[in-house]
């Protein structure tokens, strides 16, 4: 039976004000509990109250996460939706090396045509033509979930520090190792123990877990439910005042979640970025080379990926811009092939890279970009950027499930950003995006030329957290 828009919107507006009232009263207890601990333990030791809200506007025309340009499929192709994520908690300092963190999270997605309410099947990951087993990956609507829970030893041994349990976990770029943050729900999210050693500018970090699931309709308790079992390591090693290397390693199974824990496949990933750390020096550049290997059920795996950035910044120039040109490059290959040559970018975010609009990964990608970053004061950032999209394996290559590239042809799209962040203050920030792309030799949408899409974003993020920790010792 289908909802009418005064009944849905009314139903959104009451969910909404009680979790926002249920919030409100976990931060009320949690006040108290910060202040009483602090009393008993003084400047050593004590509890903070964490509290981020973030509230994004998204205007799509053309196109959604599951479909580009089809009328007649699924969801709506010109979105308005309100993405509200708040993360509520609380964090332990016992002593001065010693910390507990336990925090929720909830995500709402309110007037997204694609919402669990309305298609509680669309992220459910399971063989084809099949209805079970299967396991979740919503990337916008969490209810009421565990954002973090471990405790933290710092100093453990001389240099060395433990980290055990719910965490974020990210490295260098982002691209091997990204907390994916853009994403409602966060996309990646570890259940593991981590080990992280720092000496000056020179760190190496090793870690082993799962990645969690994100279902809307269930509790994810730690190292349960799992959706990848992994782990790595990372190194930032400063060679010269200007010179970083940063080598890794990354290993990916199958999880213990339903249908995922019956595949059957092992993925490792090593390479190495080098960039330069100065400013002072105006010519920039930052590359990353990463090979894959493994095996996925009987085929084996033999795949790579390849960043390049160059760029100059005009420091005498207002806003001190830099123009940089960037090339993403990720093998791609055919599902009839006897080994496996498609990328897979590890545990990688992808938003802030392979254009805003969420179309491209790096995986089986050419990307030729052109950027500018402008400073035109220190409380705001500027990015602008402009991409040539093109596929380098097209045969099996179906994006957002209708865009498919013409026999013989690799040329996708372009795709214009304009990216811009200003932080008026210390606690708040207010973000805005706009992104057009123009569909490239892609065979027609039902039985018309595929058209163009764009989308627009206007997100405020406000943090409450650095607010109670200016009474006490700071807690990182």
């Amino acid at each position: 039976m289908k909802i009418s828009n005064e009944l849905f919107f009314a139903r959104e507006r009451f969910i909404k004000k009680v979790y926002l009232r249920i919030i409100l009263v976990i931060g009320l207890i949690a006040k108290g509990t910060y202040s009483l601990f602090a009393s008993i333990q003084g400047d050593s030791g004590g509890c903070v109250f964490n509290f981020n809200a973030r509230e994004r506007w998204e205007f799509w025309n053309g196109m959604n996460a599951k479909n580009y340009g089809d009328p007649y499929g699924i969801g709506s192709l010109n979105d308005k939706i309100l993405f509200q994520r708040i993360v509520a908690g609380v964090t332990y300092k016992f002593g001065n090396r010693t910390l507990l963190a336990a925090h929720i999270q909830d995500s709402r997605a309110f007037g997204w045509s694609l919402r669990n309410a309305k298609y509680p099947e669309l992220f459910r990951l399971k063989k084809k033509n099949t209805q079970e087993p299967y396991y979740t990956m919503n990337p916008n609507e969490e209810f009421f979930e565990i954002y973090d829970l471990y405790l933290q030893v710092d100093k453990m041994v001389k240099n060395i520090a433990l980290k055990v349990g719910r965490q974020k976990i990210s490295f260098g770029d982002n691209r091997l190792f990204g907390p994916g943050e853009w994403g409602n729900t966060g996309r990646w999210t570890w259940d593991a123990v981590r080990l992280s050693y720092k000496k000056g500018k020179n760190t190496l970090d090793v870690f082993g877990g799962g990645t969690k699931i994100h279902n809307p309709e269930k509790l994810s308790i730690p190292f349960t439910q799992t959706e990848h079992w992994g782990g790595g390591a990372y190194a930032h090693l400063s060679l010269l005042p200007s010179l970083a290397i940063e080598p890794f390693y990354a290993i990916k199974t199958q999880g213990s979640a339903d249908y995922i824990r019956t595949l059957n496949f092992t993925h490792h990933w090593i390479g190495n970025r080098v960039f330069r750390t100065s400013d002072n020096n105006p010519f920039l550049y930052d590359f990353t080379l990463c090979y894959e290997w493994g095996q996925d059920n009987s085929k084996t795996i033999s795949a790579y990926g390849v960043t390049a950035l160059l760029g100059y910044r005009f420091s005498d120039l207002p806003a001190r811009p830099i123009l940089g040109i960037r090339e993403t490059y990720a093998s791609g290959g055919s599902n009839n092939d006897e080994h496996i040559h498609t990328f897979d970018p590890a545990y990688g975010a992808k938003d802030s890279y392979y254009g805003r609009m969420n179309i491209t990964s790096w995986s089986n990608l050419d990307d030729k970009e052109l950027v500018v970053y402008l400073s035109p004061f220190k409380e705001m950032k500027l990015e602008i950027n402009y991409h040539w999209f093109y596929v380098p394996e097209p045969s099996d290559a179906i994006l957002l499930s209708t865009l498919q590239l013409q026999p013989g042809k690799h040329h996708l799209g372009s795709e214009f950003n304009i990216y811009s962040s200003y932080s008026p203050w210390k606690y708040f920030q207010l973000v805005g995006v706009f992104g057009y792309f123009w569909a490239g030799d892609v065979q027609t949408i039902q039985g018309n030329p595929a058209k163009n899409a764009n989308w627009f974003a206007l997100q405020a993020s406000y943090n409450l957290d650095e607010v109670l920790m200016d009474k006490h010792k700071k807690i990182k």
